[in-house]
């Protein structure tokens, strides 16, 4: 974490005053508490700082490409802003709120997965993807003792014994071959919930909290809509004193077992006893890591070992090339047949995914009309950097295929997308790998697991099957 100084210095420059930045600092800080007998007093200006400290995170959270300081002082609000809202319901004499989200939630539609019981506890799907929504956590983050995740990677990084570890060692009834420690809480909620920014998938997806390795959640067998729906429900219009047809919905089972993503790297001893804040590097590296290494799986994913990504998924629908069409390209009546393919209960949430290498592709594609074919305007449209094409938002990545290759464009509501999340984050470092060179290895492991909710495409009542993905075919 930066210093009191730094923070002060960065809100100052933000255009508050002096006294304001000092408060802010220190409130974010927990270096002092003001000893004041007026309550209501206390609540107003935690109110008030509350209200400065939200302006300035909406201020720093949507400027792109963030300096180190910037995105430093990023994480402190985001870790900082849950502890001031709850002391803030603790004079108000209420529950502190648990759902005080800090990242983008899109709705839900299409296929439903059900809220079922395990061991005589209701289980849901998060209706926000930030960490205490996940797991219901109503009190505050516990940070195991530590003043910050600065200080909790100083004192594993050190080696040396140190009471508040040994509590925190991770053993076989967590990760049965993992080791490590245990991220305090309040830490691994601030590296899932600041990497969640970046991603693609688990923004927009469905994020069930898995309390142990295996989660089974029942869903929907909605294949087919020749005849029924949802795997056998029908409508008949009944006449007076009619007698209607008993029937019987399926349902079927979508299990999540929780696979570990672990996450290396090596430094030199000398670069972290002496490299220049070496901590806050390591964990900013650690954040965007985990986001990468997740989203990739999550659309790239083969289910062995790892999360069953979208373009492996049994419901993608793939669209073949047109007649002729050159290697390597895209064209307009590619993305309208894409479009034709996506099921109409996953249009609203539909975004296309696609190849960073296809941005030259996609940005010169244009209409054309008349005899002549003269371009009226271009197909892909772009607003304040926002992207749309079919009035759908267009996302490009490095995560998916490169231009020409099956998925390096794709159409999908990643609301059908189903994720489960352990609470869980570990950390370990060992000096034994690198012994002759000096060096020491950092590790982390976050488990999680992810795949469609679908089974399979939908065959509708008339028309070629449609699916909450859809894919173009190879191009070579």
């Amino acid at each position: 974490m930066g210093t009191l100084r730094e923070t002060e210095r960065w809100l100052r420059a933000e255009g508050h005053t002096r006294r304001e930045a000092e408060e802010m600092a220190t409130v974010l800080h927990n270096k002092k508490r003001n000893e004041v007998n007026d309550m209501p007093t206390l609540l107003e200006t935690r109110k008030e700082q509350l209200a400065k400290l939200e302006d300035a995170f909406e201020s720093v959270k949507w400027i792109k490409n963030r300096n180190a300081q910037q995105e430093q002082i990023y994480c402190e609000l985001a870790t900082g802003l849950p502890a001031i809202r709850e002391e803030i319901s603790v004079l108000e004499g209420k529950s502190p709120d648990p759902v005080r989200p800090l990242t983008f939630e899109g709705p839900s539609s299409g296929t439903r997965v059900l809220d079922h019981t395990v061991d005589g506890e209701v289980v849901k799907a998060a209706t926000r993807r930030d960490y205490r929504s996940m797991f219901g956590l109503e009190r505050g983050l516990d940070r195991g003792g530590f003043r910050s995740f600065n200080d909790f990677l100083t004192v594993v990084s050190s080696g040396k014994f140190d009471e508040r570890l040994n509590i925190r060692a991770v053993n076989s009834e967590t990760v049965p071959s993992g080791g490590g420690f245990s991220v305090p809480e309040e830490f691994a909620a601030w590296l899932l919930d600041a990497s969640l920014e970046s991603e693609i998938v688990r923004p927009r997806a469905q994020v069930w909290p898995m309390k142990s390795d295996v989660l089974k959640v029942p869903g929907w067998d909605a294949a087919t809509h020749s005849s029924s729906l949802f795997g056998g429900l029908t409508g008949t219009w009944l006449a007076e004193l009619g007698a209607a047809t008993e029937v019987y919905a399926k349902l079927r089972q979508i299990q999540l077992n929780a696979k570990k993503l672990a996450i290396y790297t090596a430094a030199s001893n000398e670069l972290v006893a002496d490299g220049v804040d070496y901590e806050r590097q390591i964990q900013e590296a650690m954040v965007k890591t985990i986001g990468w290494y997740l989203d990739y799986a999550f659309l790239q994913g083969t289910g062995a070992g790892q999360p069953l990504g979208v373009i492996n998924d049994p419901a993608l629908v793939e669209v073949t090339k047109e007649t002729g069409q050159k290697a390597a390209t895209i064209v307009f009546e590619n993305c309208v047949k894409m479009y034709a393919r996506i099921a109409p209960q996953c249009m609203g949430n539909a975004v296309w995914i696609a190849s960073q290498t296809a941005v030259p592709q996609l940005l010169t594609m244009s209409l054309a009309v008349g005899t002549g074919g003269a371009p009226i305007q271009p197909a892909v449209l772009q607003q304040n950097g926002q992207f749309s094409l079919l009035g759908k938002p267009v996302l490009f990545t490095e995560k998916v295929p490169a231009l020409g290759t099956k998925g390096d464009l794709m159409l999908c509501d990643l609301s059908q997308y189903t994720i489960g999340m352990r609470k869980e984050v570990s950390l370990d470092k060992s000096i034994h790998v690198g012994w002759t060179t000096d060096q020491a290895s950092y590790r982390s492991i976050v488990r999680a697991d992810g795949m469609g909710s679908w089974d399979k495409a939908i065959t509708p009542k008339a028309g070629d099957s449609l699916s909450w993905c859809v894919a173009l075919g190879a191009r070579a």
